[in-house]
């Protein structure tokens, strides 16, 4: 045996197969037959029998975790797909309902006098809208109107002109916009409002239980089911108009998916009003907010957001 041949130690590598290690481990010192008896090759184990693997503790922490980061995020995930679908349905209905108006004013080669004043209201400083206690009903909401000043009967166009609303309505939804079905009254029953439809006074109850909301007041629950006119349009959207079919205030509801999911106000259901003066006639769609539920936005925030 050569003289470092101690140094050799043969180190396993698999079956019938090792490593030499040691100092010396050169031609010089090592004869070549001792380097054969110490180290027979095969090629079939050069490489270790034991591979790598997670162990099934691994395995359920690694599942654990990925499940923790999905339920976190998937319902984030779904509440952004909603919206981004919902403010595009809204920015759908905008632009319909506004080239509407726009159209109906163009043709007639004049402004409608159909809207609320846009800000420049004649009667500022000469009559201011009040009511005393005894004018009031239960839920504090004037029953008999006067002018502050004269105390005189509120004029009829106080907040706006209304004159031409009727025929502009029948122009609006039975000549121009795809309507498909029409409820004149009993909306609800008819099937021109979906099933968990609820008027402004049962959203805000929802939200402040501890006060009572008028029953019969603008947008409530039983004036819009049994008495308020409903246009479904063809893509599903339904509009409610105030008080009468083809007459009342220029303020409307619209639905912009219709009786798709999730019916709330501030998500696919919105209050807005026609805003113009009597130079311009109609010039504006305007929020005219009486009811947002919670994560909500109101018909001016969606608009900002859709076109900002």
């Amino acid at each position: 045996m050569a003289q470092n041949d101690k140094n050799i130690i043969p180190r396993p590598l698999g079956r019938g197969c090792h490593e030499v290690t040691g100092e010396g481990l050169s031609d010089k010192n090592v004869s070549k037959a001792h380097r054969k008896r110490l180290v027979p090759y095969c090629l079939s184990n050069l490489v270790s029998s034991q591979k790598a693997a997670f162990t099934l503790a691994e395995v359920l922490i690694t599942l654990g975790i990925i499940g923790i980061v999905a339920a976190m995020t998937i319902p984030t995930i779904s509440r952004n797909i909603q919206h981004a679908v919902l403010k595009n349905q809204f920015k759908k209905f905008y632009s319909t309902f506004w080239q509407a108006v726009i159209g109906i004013q163009t043709k007639g080669g004049r402004p409608v006098q159909c809207y609320y004043w846009d800000g420049a209201n004649p009667y500022t400083g000469k009559c201011t809208p009040t009511c005393d206690e005894d004018e009031k009903n239960q839920y504090g909401n004037c029953t008999v109107y006067r002018c502050a000043e004269t105390g005189e009967p509120i004029p009829t166009d106080i907040n706006g002109k209304s004159s031409e609303c009727s025929d502009f309505y029948e122009e609006l939804f039975l000549k121009t916009l795809k309507t498909t079905k029409i409820c004149k009254d009993k909306a609800y029953e008819q099937g021109c409002l979906p099933e968990d439809f609820r008027g402004v006074d049962v959203v805000k109850s929802e939200q402040n239980p501890d006060k009572e909301y008028d029953p019969a007041g603008i947008f409530a629950d039983s004036p819009v089911k049994n008495n308020y006119p409903v246009f479904v349009l063809a893509d599903g959207t339904y509009i409610v108009g105030y008080a009468r079919y083809l007459a009342g205030l220029p303020i409307f509801v619209v639905d912009i998916n219709g009786t798709k999911g999730p019916n709330k106000w501030g998500y696919d259901i919105f209050s807005f009003s026609l805003r113009g003066n009597a130079q311009t006639g109609i010039n504006k769609l305007n929020s005219a907010t009486y009811a947002t539920e919670k994560g909500g936005k109101t018909f001016q925030q969606m608009l900002d957001e859709c076109f900002k």
